[in-house]
């Protein structure tokens, strides 16, 4: 029997009013209907500023993104997701700001198991089954 992934939230930012409960709500749902090889997965919804600081640090970019992704270990890593990119996201797309926030998250967590998006047939791969992970934790929402 696998073990269920442990997936906490931790609010860096006060720019933007973020809905925790609906994430809560739908993390519950997430960690229902994925395998996952790592235990722990802490995500931290920060602002530009920080994430764009991470960026160019580990990454050499010197812009801000939507996720960036950390594996510590076989058992932990971390999140980091920008809500102001997410915004700019949700706007573009028409989603509400969590749902963004949601599927960004999912991507991490692909990015944790392993799945990369630097090549066209890699990020296709994922997108794919980020699509189909995201279909599933919002079903019954629309």
């Amino acid at each position: 029997m696998r073990k269920k992934v442990e997936i906490n939230i931790l609010q860096k930012q006060r720019k933007i009013k973020v809905n925790e409960e609906f994430l809560k709500e739908k993390i519950g749902k997430l960690v229902k209907n994925i395998k996952s090889s790592i235990k722990k997965i802490s995500v931290y919804l920060v602002n530009n500023k920080t994430i764009k600081d991470l960026n160019k640090k580990f990454l050499n970019r010197n812009s801000p993104t939507d996720v960036l992704t950390f594996k510590y270990s076989k058992n932990y890593g971390e999140i980091i997701i920008s809500v102001e990119e997410c915004k700019k996201n949700a706007n573009f797309y028409f989603k509400k700001l969590e749902e963004e926030i949601l599927y960004v998250l999912i991507h991490g967590i692909l990015h944790l198991e392993g799945y990369k998006d630097y090549k066209e047939n890699e990020r296709e791969k994922m997108f794919e089954q980020q699509n189909i992970i995201f279909e599933i934790i919002m079903k019954n929402e629309k």
